[in-house]
């Protein structure tokens, strides 16, 4: 088998396309983009290099040996300036039968390329897009360049994010994932500064943000950045399909001339590093298994074939001294059957993976057809002594994550003593009696305030919960409520660690109470014999009101964790974050504050609640 030539090609009808709107975005860098559109389109036609068993041909086409039909009507008000598309047939032997069978699988695949100024939409099947990839990289370079990873992150997923496929940056372990693929409903909030500090995003959708000027390009639109290729859904006909892919050129456009672009801005993933210094020692690669491959988008053939070549591959890596460049020894069965050179270089976005033959191959077939799979440097990832690692066109290197937390509320102490949790009394009943009565101005006294709608209940005591329970009456939000008195109330107070150990430690502690059972087996058992408790800030008898508001709740009712420790004043957070402060000794504090408190947090929302802490203002 292979290309078949001669025979007559239909003319293309517009009116029978419905393609499914993904496409590789390219930026054209010659001066006409009008004169090089016909070379893109040419490329796309030529029969590329055919498997054993594969014919191809090209059955319908818009181009002028098939009659130039009419190209779709309003085109020229979406500021579309070029178009062309064929149908390619292909016959090819399924996978699953053996060599010398007659059976054929015929799928035909269309290819639309489509220019809009400078920019260009090429959509296509995942195999002729697999070596437009490969083209795109190949000397002598075309006049097509693939839009910069940040601009596509910039213009594309900076809204909701509902899925992200991600590779892990760290030394491989055993208890850490390689990979990591999660979808949701708002993705940026289950980011964990531990878990997802070492994963660099490989590809993601995410909510468009709304925007007059488009009619046709909003919801949910998905991108893999570092092969430019975006992907948004099913189209009614041909001219939505245009339409999709008109605005997302002009929305890229956009966003090239403002030079603005800073990236996906997802929290807590992995970033790149700039340059090579320090990065030696290579001592492994891997590569994507093709089971991995079935949970990624926007991936063909050629790419799954690679990978197979690859897990059937020994890869044998022999570091160089003080240089990210390695030897690679390859074969199958175990034996090495000759040597590649590799190293990372600077590329157009990011690195490149040089490669070439290390010394003469013993079986050159071998050798070039495990060459020719690790080209799809997309499945690769290499790991440095240096703490480095090559992975999606980048070198990244795991850091301890230092990161901010989120939910600081600062409120108003005005009135109490930040530095006295509960009333100044011994037995556990004094306390209960006297919290939240007039002249109660301890941090007990604070919550009874603040908590005045709906129902709240102290548990303070032996085998304590925690101090207060509240359930809010518009959304039922149930707060578990932990106070810890501040260490000083002076102004200048520093930032103390310490001060959040014990009550954050508890707060996790008792997290076993987000069970609504078993937090209402063990509120019917008070901790002394009249608990203090409110309806609507009014004191009532006992906790009756408040279990029955506990009743109906269900496991889509929120909930949270809500820390009261005002020794960290708001002005003091700001100054040390912005470094207005210049006391590095407190930003450390902070740091290790964070640092607990992050991690109390994903606990928390591990299991479905929320973790917030008040702070003085």
């Amino acid at each position: 088998m292979g290309v078949e030539a001669g025979h007559s090609v239909a003319a293309l009808s517009w009116g029978l396309l419905r393609p499914y709107v993904s496409v590789v975005v390219l930026e054209c860098m010659a001066d006409d983009p009008r004169q090089f559109f016909d070379g893109c389109e040419r490329v796309l036609r030529d029969p590329w290099r055919s498997r054993p068993g594969r014919e191809e041909r090209i059955i319908a086409s818009s181009s002028p040996d098939a009659g130039q039909p009419e190209a779709p009507r309003g085109l020229e008000n979406l500021g579309i300036d070029q178009i062309a598309a064929f149908v390619r047939e292909v016959r090819a032997h399924p996978g699953w039968a053996a060599p010398g069978s007659s059976f054929v699988d015929t799928t035909n695949h269309l290819t639309a390329v489509l220019r809009r100024g400078r920019l260009f939409a090429v959509h296509t099947d995942n195999v002729t897009v697999d070596r437009l990839q490969r083209w795109l990289d190949k000397a002598p370079r075309p006049a097509l360049r693939r839009i910069p990873p940040d601009v596509l992150e910039s213009a594309l997923l900076t809204g909701e994010s509902k899925g992200l496929w991600l590779r892990g940056t760290h030394q491989r372990r055993t208890t850490k994932p390689d990979t990591k693929n999660i979808s949701g409903q708002r993705l940026q909030d289950a980011l964990s500064p531990f878990e997802d500090s070492s994963f660099a995003m490989g590809s993601a959708k995410a909510l468009l943000d709304d925007d007059p000027e488009r009619f046709v390009l909003h919801g949910t639109i998905g991108t893999t950045p570092r092969r430019s290729s975006v992907w948004f859904g099913p189209a009614t006909d041909f001219n939505a399909f245009a339409a999709a892919v008109a605005e997302l050129l002009l929305l890229l456009d956009k966003a090239l001339v403002s030079g603005t672009a800073t990236g996906h801005g997802l929290p807590h993933l992995a970033r790149p590093v700039a340059d090579l210094s320090g990065v030696f020692g290579a001592y492994e690669i891997i590569a994507t298994t093709p089971d991995e491959l079935a949970n990624l988008p926007d991936l063909g053939d050629e790419v799954r074939d690679a990978a197979i070549t690859l897990e059937a591959a020994t890869l044998d890596v022999q570091e160089k001294a003080n240089s990210p460049d390695f030897v690679l020894g390859v074969g199958f069965g175990g034996s090495i059957s000759g040597t590649l050179a590799l190293g990372p270089r600077v590329g157009d976005h990011g690195f490149d993976l040089s490669l070439g033959y290390a010394t003469e191959p013993t079986d050159p077939p071998t050798v070039r057809e495990i060459m020719d799979a690790l080209g799809h440097q997309e499945l690769l990832t290499v790991y440095y002594r240096s703490g480095h690692t090559f992975s999606n066109g980048q070198i990244w290197k795991e850091r301890i994550p230092v990161a901010a937390f989120r939910n600081w509320m600062f409120e108003d102490f005005t009135g109490f003593d930040i530095t006295r949790e509960k009333p100044d009394r011994t037995e556990p009943q004094e306390i209960h009696d006297l919290a939240g009565r007039p002249g109660d101005t301890s941090l007990f006294g604070w919550v009874v305030q603040h908590f005045s709608d709906g129902w709240l209940t102290c548990d303070d005591g032996a085998g304590e919960a925690a101090d207060f329970f509240h359930i809010a009456p518009d959304d039922g939000c149930l707060s578990v409520n932990h106070v810890k008195a501040a260490r000083s109330a002076s102004p200048r107070r520093r930032v103390a660690a310490a001060a959040y150990e014990v009550v954050v430690g508890q707060a996790v502690k008792n997290l076993v109470y987000a069970d609504t059972d078993r937090l209402r087996t063990k509120l019917s058992r008070a901790p002394v014999a009249r608990p203090a408790c409110w309806s609507d800030g009014a004191s009532v008898d006992d906790r009756t009101e408040f279990l029955e508001a506990l009743e109906p709740r269900n496991a889509t009712d929120p909930w949270r964790v809500v820390v009261v420790q005002p020794h960290i004043a708001e002005p003091t957070y700001h100054q040390l974050r912005s470094g207005s402060n210049g006391a590095e000794t407190d930003l450390l504090r902070l740091h290790l504050v964070e640092t607990l408190l992050n991690s109390a947090r994903a606990s928390g929302v591990g299991i479905g609640g929320e973790l917030e802490v008040i702070g003085s203002s």
